[in-house]
């Protein structure tokens, strides 16, 4: 099997060197001539790729993209964001990728497309997103089912936690903020590479897949013993929760389907990795 990953940074780096270590053929992009020789020394087929993918398209490319699946790992960035932009790096890829005879696209999305929702969030909830982030997202999942069908996987992945990444470190000593009562929805890198994994493997039915873990300790719960945990300075939230409970999303089905079992299913028993090892 032949996978290929656009975009091998926080997740998709530890991904592809991943399912290298399970001998399948992984292939990772990179836009810089730096970046693809890291991969190379990692022993990942690295290909130099800038979007928007034109016509012309190098030999390289081309057999980057003639795979068996294709992860789109692609973040929009938050800082310059520009939406269209972005959708149409995103779509050029996909087409060029169809065009190249690539079997399978799974295309990493975000919980940020159930925004407004509240309470218990399952896999079929009716979304209609108010955020950038969520409309953005949104939108990808549309046009990418539009032109993928049955060959296309949604995972949308909550707040991602993990080695050197965590919110601790942005809220440590922070007063007065708000939606302390409001749920987290968080998942580990480790529990990320074990269910794209599977869905790699499977092929499974269903075409929309959400990641969380199954608890949800309240912003204030879990930020303060993350802080204890990790030395800092503990941050102050204050009760306003702006007329918002929050919203849990409910992953069972995801991981009931793959026959995963969760590694960090209890956010409160790790403390937040903020360094490397």
């Amino acid at each position: 099997m032949k996978v290929s990953i656009c975009g091998c940074g926080w997740l998709g780096l530890p991904l592809a060197l991943s399912l290298k270590s399970q001998a399948i053929e992984v292939w990772g992009s990179k836009t810089t001539i730096e970046g693809v020789n890291v991969l190379q020394q990692l022993g990942i087929n690295g290909c130099l790729l800038t979007l928007p993918l034109t016509e012309e398209m190098n030999p390289t490319t081309i057999q980057f993209l003639t795979t068996d699946v294709l992860i789109i790992a692609i973040p929009p960035g938050r800082k310059n964001l520009n939406p269209q932009s972005h959708i149409k790096n995103v779509m050029s890829l996909a087409t060029a990728a169809k065009k190249a005879g690539c079997k399978r696209v799974i295309f990493i999305s975000s919980t940020s497309v159930y925004d407004i929702l509240q309470g218990e969030v399952l896999e079929t909830s009716a979304v209609n997103p108010h955020s950038t982030s969520g409309q953005l997202h949104y939108a990808l999942e549309q046009q990418l089912h539009q032109q993928w069908q049955q060959q296309l996987t949604v995972l949308r992945l909550s707040g991602l936690i993990g080695p050197q990444r965590h919110p601790v470190t942005f809220l440590s000593g922070r007063q007065q903020l708000g939606a302390g009562k409001q749920p987290v929805n968080l998942i580990h890198l480790d529990d990320c590479i074990s269910v794209i994994s599977a869905i790699i493997m499977q092929d499974p039915v269903m075409p929309v897949m959400h990641l969380a873990a199954s608890t949800h300790p309240s912003r204030e719960q879990y930020y303060t013993a993350m802080a204890i945990k990790s030395q800092l300075p503990v941050p102050e939230f204050n009760d306003d929760n702006k007329g918002f409970d929050g919203k849990k999303v409910n992953a069972k089905q995801t991981v009931s389907c793959l026959g995963i079992t969760l590694q960090h299913d209890d956010l409160l028993l790790d403390a937040p990795q903020l360094h490397e090892k």
